[in-house]
Formats: structure tokens, sequence, C-alpha cells
């Protein structure tokens, strides 16, 4: 009966087993079904090229995840390491494009580093419009931030690990005082020194230096490298051009560093490890790429890319050369845990111990069968016996079992159902606990003894178990300050001042890193009189990064990671708290808008960040630098009270910038205008003292520029007497203030009045026009004063029409700021179409200066007012820059004779020049006025010279409309003859 037993059994097990088996194959075997319906296309752009390093693992790690999903994967590489021009670009989009309009279209785009990721943002309208995008490897924080903004595009800041390789540089070599960072111009080059960079306040025992090796050329770097001692820790990240634009490939570069350097190499990316250099923590592109492709498919299973945010923690590893520590004697014991060591020398056993672990499990699973062989059969020899001995007790007893049997199973139920009820606590306990990284503390006053959730002590500090004396916390977390921290908050909760334990507290874990906790609990009373603290502890250690990175944005400006205003301001206030005396300086970099016109901003903004780190090379225990915006540099000098220390400063900044700034293969030449002040002589307001300084800078503009000069009394006199004559011009706009003048043009030959100038005046006021038209300009204001003066004129006109005088031409000055009202030409037509006045009736008269404006605009205004019929005059004629090469090529109708010119050309012994000036100018088929002419010799002289036109006192001064209508058709002769 009992073998019965023992078969069925058997038989129920086998048939379980059997079960299993099936279901499992059914599983394996069973077609995959994917959350879409069609097969999805995905293309990925790289920057590089397949034999790039990082490019086959990124490709890997993709193709990991997206081929067992039915995913299909095209490759591009746009090869930007070695070619990286216009050109370059142009033709890869050229042929990407006809790649994608014949064929059939993507669901996705995946972009492998910064240049693909800047080509999709270039080209998104045109070739990716509404398509998914994830990027991955890009270094360009700020790039990266810019794409987030797309709701089509997200992906994966390549962060390299420039923290955790400084602090390994620092454990290898703790005798260093300086490391090196070996980067170039290029866009990737530009990403690794950002992130070098900002780290530098975190070591100031390190004096952080850079070698960009776009630069230098080759031969001058490798003198560089050599010069490099051991008290430096050198980190490669990244060298692929050199100033005179030629490249190195990565095993070039780390040749050139194996061979010129004296001290171990660390990398913070991929490449060189292998092949002479040491090694460090650096991107795992391979796991870089399966996030990429995560996302992708969680797109395409319905998740909307702007609810994706970009992944901030790219996934590193540590990598060293087994060769590389054994030249340099650094022994394995120091480095970091879970290293990987490449190029060791390896016995049988390591070669082989796959095959070494497969013999001996299969041995052993022999041997173990062996034994439960062996041993089953013994025990079934015995329990047969034993079965046998037992039948005849087993039956007496079985009646006795059967009566108490429902009693039992009826406990059993309950029992199982508060265990399982425990169960289920216990596992949303433990879910909570750990999903929110939180613990559950304890503290025994009277034992000292602290317990807390194993969980998070292993995630802090291996060695540590759950229960622990209060002092070893202390002693193990925790330092000094953060101790008495924690003792201060415990004894204002036992003096009752709060009513509960609520702390935030840096810790430190066994690598020595600061993570940060908030601590909250209270005192329970729960064993008589043994007091006990229970609380939670969080780990915030995140939200604390964040805050330390909002406050770093706070105070610094986001584009030169310069300090900005708002920290100037703190420094400035601190140092006239407390006496201390020094002197502000303002840097406007000179003609910065030329840059950004024809380079465009982001080549402007390189020029900035350059900028930046020259003048950040100055900085020392007295001198600050931050950028107040724009163009525009604050320095402050502190403890400074002589006038030659401030200059001594100040010569040497300059000096800094005798070099050209090569961007692009293209050299800038820099100027700037500083305005300096001195404190407390100037003032100790630090509102005043930003007024001073501005208002110096101002002068030097004013003053020819590429210049400095310090503030004094009469330049603020000046913004006073300018600040007044802008409140009177702007009374006047709105006031009706203004008038015209006309002076009349006079024909040489008849003596008669050919046309009018008109002349801008205030009505209530005695400022002559080279005083407030200067002004108006530098306000804007010009741009509605000119608006008034061309309404007034065509509205004169009309009047004198209506009138039944004939209709003359009224000249009318044309400031080069008024270039900026784009809609000028198309207002000055409308005016005339509403008084119905023919267009060659107004002449636009403009100074040489408005060539130097800004060319495309002029050519614009120009070719504008002569499609409309405007005739054109060159005023102040024979004062600017190369008069005469203008007149070849400016389409004016006439030229207007600068009054010095005239007094200086028209006595007997310059007569010459004149005439022939004169003829010079009807040989281009223009008309001349000469301008100023005042008494009846210069009238002759021009008159037998050839001149058409004559315009000064001799004839008429300026008049109002109302004396011009007295003299509008008179002839001259008369008066000329007296």
């Amino acid at each position: 009966m009992e073998n019965g037993k023992q078969r069925r059994l058997d038989f129920i097990c086998m048939t379980g087993f059997m079960i299993v088996f099936a279901s499992l194959l059914m599983i394996l075997l069973m077609p995959r079904v994917y959350a879409w319906e069609e097969r999805k296309r995905v293309l990925y752009i790289s920057s590089y090229n397949e034999n790039f390093p990082s490019v086959p693992e990124q490709i890997d790690g993709i193709r990991n995840v997206l081929e067992p999903e039915g995913v299909h994967l095209d490759l591009e590489y746009m090869d930007t390491k070695r070619f990286y021009t216009e050109e370059s670009i142009q033709l890869f989009h050229d042929t990407l494009k006809y790649k994608m309009e014949n064929l059939p279209p993507y669901d996705a785009i995946l972009v492998g580093d910064d240049n693909a990721l800047q080509f999709v943002l270039d080209y998104q309208e045109e070739l990716f419009h509404t398509i998914p995008v994830v990027f991955l490897g890009v270094n360009d924080v700020n790039r990266a931030e810019l794409a987030e903004e797309d709701e089509y595009i997200t992906g994966i800041i390549e962060e390299m690990s420039i923290r955790d390789n400084i602090e390994l540089g620092i454990k290898l070599n703790p005798a260093a005082d300086k490391i090196v960072a070996i980067f170039d111009d290029t866009l990737t080059g530009l990403g690794d020194r950002k992130q070098f960079y900002q780290y530098e306040d975190d070591f100031r025992d390190l004096q952080f230096k850079g070698i960009n090796t776009s630069l230098y050329t080759f031969k001058e770097l490798e003198q560089i490298l050599e010069e490099i001692k051991e008290d430096t820790i050198v980190l490669y990240m990244s060298m692929y051009t050199d100033s005179t634009g030629a490249s190195l490939t990565i095993p070039e570069a780390v040749n050139m560093l194996k061979e010129h350097t004296k001290v171990p190499i660390l990398r913070a990316a991929v490449g060189g490890v292998g092949e002479g250099i040491l090694g460090g923590k650096m991107v795992s592109y391979q796991e870089a790429g399966r996030q990429a492709a995560d996302i992708i498919l969680k797109v395409f299973n319905g998740t909307p890319v702007s609810t994706i945010s970009v992944v901030q923690e790219s996934p590193n590893y540590y990598i060293f050369d087994y060769e590389v520590l054994q030249k340099y004697n650094i022994d394995e014991k120091i480095l970091p845990e879970n290293s990987t060591v490449i190029n060791r020398k390896v016995s049988f056993f390591d070669t082989n111990k796959q095959l070494v672990f497969n013999v001996s499990v299969v041995l052993g699973f022999l041997c173990v069968l062996i034994t439960v062989l062996a041993y089953d059969n013994i025990r079934r020899r015995k329990m047969e016996k034993e079965l046998q001995e037992s039948h005849e007790e087993l039956t007496q007893t079985f009646e006795e079992l059967t009566a108490s049997e429902e009693e039992l199973r009826a406990q059993y139920d309950t029992i199982q159902e508060h265990a399982d009820e425990i169960e289920v606590l216990n596992q949303k306990y433990g879910i909570a606990i750990e999903s929110t990284e939180s613990a559950v503390w304890e503290y025994d006053i009277e034992k000292k003894e602290f317990y807390i959730s194993k969980h998070f002590l292993r995630g802090i500090h291996s060695s540590m178990c759950d229960r622990e004396s209060i002092d070893n916390i202390f002693c193990t977390l925790f330092d000094e300050k953060g101790k008495r921290k924690v003792l201060k908050e415990y004894q204002r909760y036992k003096e009752g001042k709060t009513d509960k334990i609520n702390i935030q507290l840096p810790i430190y874990d066994e690598n020595f890193n600061r993570r940060w906790i908030l601590v909250r609990g209270k005192e329970v009373d729960n064993r008589g009189d043994n007091k006990i603290l229970n609380g939670i502890l969080l780990e915030i250690t995140k939200m604390k990064e964040q805050e330390e990175y909002i406050e770093h944005l706070a105070r610094h400006d986001y584009l030169t990671n310069l300090p900005n205003r708002l920290t100037f301001m703190d420094k400035l206030h601190k140092d006239l708290s407390l006496g201390i005396p020094g002197a502000i300086l303002l840097l406007d970099i000179d003609n910065f808008k030329s840059i950004n016109d024809t380079m465009g901003h982001i080549y402007g903004d390189k020029i900035l960040q350059e900028i930046a780190d020259r003048l950040s090379g100055l900085v020392d225990d007295k001198l600050f630098v931050s950028r107040f915006g724009g163009d525009e540099f604050l320095i402050l000098l502190s403890g400074i009270s002589k006038y030659e220390d401030v200059e001594s400063y100040v010569l040497n900044m300059t000096k800094l910038f005798d070099g050209p700034f090569v961007l692009e293969k293209k050299e800038n030449y820099i100027q700037f205008s500083i305005g300096i002040t001195c404190f407390p002589f100037d003032s100790s307001d630090i509102d005043q003292l930003i007024i001073n300084v501005d208002t110096a800078m101002y002068h030097v503009k004013r003053n020819g520029k590429n210049n400095y000069m310090f503030y004094c009394n009469q330049m603020q006199d000046e913004v006073k007497n300018k600040a007044e004559i802008e409140g009177i011009l702007r009374a006047a706009i709105k006031e009706d203030g203004f008038e015209l003048a006309y002076q009349p043009q006079v024909n040489v030959g008849s003596a008669e009045i050919e046309g009018f100038e008109a002349l801008l005046r205030l009505k209530h006021y005695q400022l002559s026009p080279d005083k407030f038209i200067e002004i108006a300009e530098e306000t804007g204001l010009i741009k509605e004063m000119g608006r008034w003066v061309t309404t007034e004129v065509i509205r004169q006109i009309a009047d004198w029409r209506d009138k039944g005088y004939e209709l003359k031409p009224v000249a009318i000055n044309f400031s080069s700021k008024q270039l900026r009202d784009d809609e000028y030409v198309d207002f000055l037509d409308k005016t005339l179409q509403f008084y119905k006045v023919p267009p060659h009736f107004i002449e636009i008269e403009f100074t040489e200066s408005i060539l130097l404006e800004n060319n495309s605009d002029t050519a614009r205004f120009i070719q504008s007012f002569k499609k409309l019929g405007i005739r054109l005059a060159l005023d102040d004629f024979g004062t600017g820059y190369s008069s005469l090469n203008y007149l070849t090529f400016i389409p004016v109708d006439k030229i207007k004779l600068d009054k010095s010119l005239c007094e200086k050309f028209l006595g007997m012994d310059n007569i010459k020049a004149m005439n022939s000036l004169i003829a010079l100018v009807h040989s281009l088929h223009l008309v001349i006025t000469a301008e100023g002419i005042e008494d009846i010799e210069q009238y002759e002289r021009l008159k037998a010279g050839g001149c058409d036109y004559i315009q000064g006192y001799l004839f008429s001064k300026p008049l109002k409309k109302e004396e011009v209508e007295k003299i509008y058709n008179c002839n001259f002769t008369n008066k000329i003859r007296h």
C-alpha cells in the first residue's frame, strides 16, 4: 500500500514537471507580439565614422535592444573628425535628404554626439519635422538643454566623470598640486573644457590649467608636454586638431602623449586605454546605446517625447591598463572597487576559467548524484522496514488523528490568514521604504545604540551593521561640524524648543563622497523607563545638488561661467562695508556688433568665452572678474588705493588682447573701451559707482574707443547736460516744440532760388543742432524727429503749392542712425502720396559717415530712395574718408562742398584745386553746391569755376516759412551787383 502511494507521488511530481516544462517551451516558442502593428524604422546618425572608438559600442548597445523587438535600424556617418566644413555638412545633408525622400519614412531618429545633434537642430524643420529624436554622447550641456526645449527631442547627456577622475588622480598622486586638462576647440572639446573648469572651486588645493591643442602646432605641443612635472595630474579629454588645422586620430594622440610625458595619463572618454593611457572613469557607450534605444521603445509604446526628461547621469565605469600600472608602480589595491584591468598576464586557470568551471560543475554534479542515489537506496530500505513496523501503530492512531483533524485545520486556517496579512504589510512597508530612498531609525538613549535599516547602510558604508554605537556612527559618517550640528539639534529638542528633530546633514560614504540626509524623529516611551528615539531618514543628495546647481546658475553667467552682476555687487558691497579701497573697471568690446552681424551670434558667443578665459587668467586675491551683460565685463580691484597700481593692472589687461583670437581659422583682433572709477574717492554708493564707471566708459567710446579713462566730476556734468537735453527733446516731440527754418539754394548762373534746405530748430530753447542732434542719435529719438521733419517738409511743399507757388525741391538731412528705421522709406512714400507731392521735389542729404555705419542697410536705403524717385545729395563733402572714392559708386545726384573746404580752397593760391574739384564732379555727371558762402569774392570765384549752386549768408540766412514766402521767387542779381 505504501509503495503504491510512493508511486502516485512520483507520478504527480513528474506530471507537474512536464506541465511546467511545456509551459516554458510554449512561452519561448510563442511568436513575439509587438505593441505596434508594423515594423518600425529607426535612423542612427553618428557624428563620426564606424572606426571611431565610441561608435561601434553605441551601435552594439542600440542593436541589443532594438533587434529583439524587430525594429529596422539604418546607419549614417557624418565623419566630422576628418571632414567638418560647411561643404562637407551640405554634402551630408544633400545625400541624407535624397535617401529620406526615396526610402520609407523613419519612425524615430537616434543621434550620436554633439555634431549630429547640431545637424538635427539645424535641419529639423526640413528633414526631421515631428519625428521623435533621441540623442546620446552629447558633451555640451547647453546644447542638450536647448534641444530638450523641443517637444520632439530628448536623450542622454554624456557627462564625463571629471570629479571622479580628479579624485582618482589625487589618490594616485597625493603630492600633486596641479591638474592639467588636454582639450581642443572642437564642439566636443568645448563641452569637455566647460565640464573640466566647473569643478575648479571644488578642488581649491589644485591649480587648474588647460592645454588647448587648437592654439599650438603639434610640434609645439610636444615641447609643452615634455615640461609637465611629476607634481601634475594629467587628464586627456580631446586632442583632435592643432592651430594649423592638422588632425590626429586617438591612437596617434595617445602615442604622442606616451612619448612626451613622464606622468600617467588619466582618460575620461573611450580610446587609448591599452595603448599607453593609464585609464580612469569613462563613459560606457554600449550602456548609453541601450538606454537611448530603451527611450525609443517607450516612444513607440505611446509615451510622448515631451514627457521623457533628458538623462543627466551617463553610465560610467573604471578601466585601467595593467602594464601602465606596473610602469608607474601603482598598487592595484588603491584602485576603486569593481575596476576593470586589461593587459594583465593571466594563468591557464584565468584563461580557461569557464572550461575549468564547467568541468568542475559536471564532476561535482556526478559526485552529488552518486551520493544522493546511494543515500536514497539506504533510506528506502530502512523506510520500508520502519513502515512495516509502524503500520499497526499508525492504524491505531489514525482514528484519533481523524477526530482532531477538523479542529487543527480550523486553527491552521486562522493562523495562515494572519500570516498572509502580516506578509502583505511587510512587503508594502519594505517597498515604501526602499522606493523613497528612506530608512527607519531607532536610538536607545540609555544604551547609546543606533539602529537603522540594512538596505540604507549597504548603500552608504558596507562595513557598518544595522545596529551600531552612536560614537561609531559619528566617527564613520560625520565630520566634526556635522556632529556638532546633530548634538545642537538634539539639545534643542530636549529643552523643548522644538517638538521634533528635523535636520539636514552631510554624511560621507566609504568612498569619501559627500551625501545629504534629512533626519526626522521624536521620543517615545514604549519600554517603561527606557526612552527611545524613533524616526525616519531620507536621502536628499540629488535635491541638495540641484539647489547648489541653481545657486551656481543664479550667481554665474551661463555663457562664460564667470560670476554675474549679482555676485559682483555682493563682493563690492562687502568691500565697501569693510572700508577696503579699490577700483571698478567696466570693459566694453569695441565694434562687437560687427562680429555678430558678419559671423553670427554663435561665433560671437565663442569670442566672448575666449575673452572670459583670458580675463580669468588675471584673477588673483586682488582682482575679481565678472560678466556685466552683453559684451561688457566688470572687474573689481580690491585693496588698491593708488592710481598707478590701477593703471598697472589695466596695462597688463590690455596686453592680453595684443594677440588675435583664432576661431574657425579666422583671426579676430579685440579692442576694449575701459571706464574706471575708484572708491571711496569717487563715491561709496554702489549705484553711483556703477553710474560713474559707465560714464567713464562712455567717454572713451566718444573719444575714439580702444582706450581707458578714470572717472572725474566733469564727466558727470556732461552726463547731466545730456540728460537735460534729452528731456528737452522728449518734451518737444510731445508738445510740438520743433520748427523748421529754410535756407535758399541759389543758382549761380541765374541768381534765382532753385530750392531750400530744411533745418531743424527748437522753438523755446537756444540750442544749436550741433548740440542736440548728436544726443537725439544716441538716445534713438532721431527716428521720431526725422519722421516729424519729413512730414512737416512735405506738408509745407503742399501748402506752398496750394498757395500758387511754383514747386521747388527741399532738402532733408538724413542721419546714419535713421538706417535703423526700417519702415522710413515706406513712411516717406505714403506721406508723399497723402499730400500728392511728386518724389523728385524731396532731396535726401546724408554725410559720408553713413557709408561706414552698415554697408548692407545703407545700400538698401539708397536703392529704395532711388527706386522711389527721391533725389540724393552727399553733404559735407571733403570732411570724411576717401571722399573721391565714394563718388565712383554712390548713386547721388548732387555734391555739397563743406564750408571748411570752401574757405580753404577759395583763396587765390588754392583756386585751381577748387576748379579741378568742380570739374571732377561735373565729369561724373553730378551737380555741385557750395555751402557757407558769405562774401561776393567767394561767389565770383565759384561762378568762374562753374559751380552750380550756392547756399550761405551771402544771399539769406535760414528763414521761417512765413519769411520764405517773401523771397520765394526772388532774383538776387541786384544784390550781387551791389
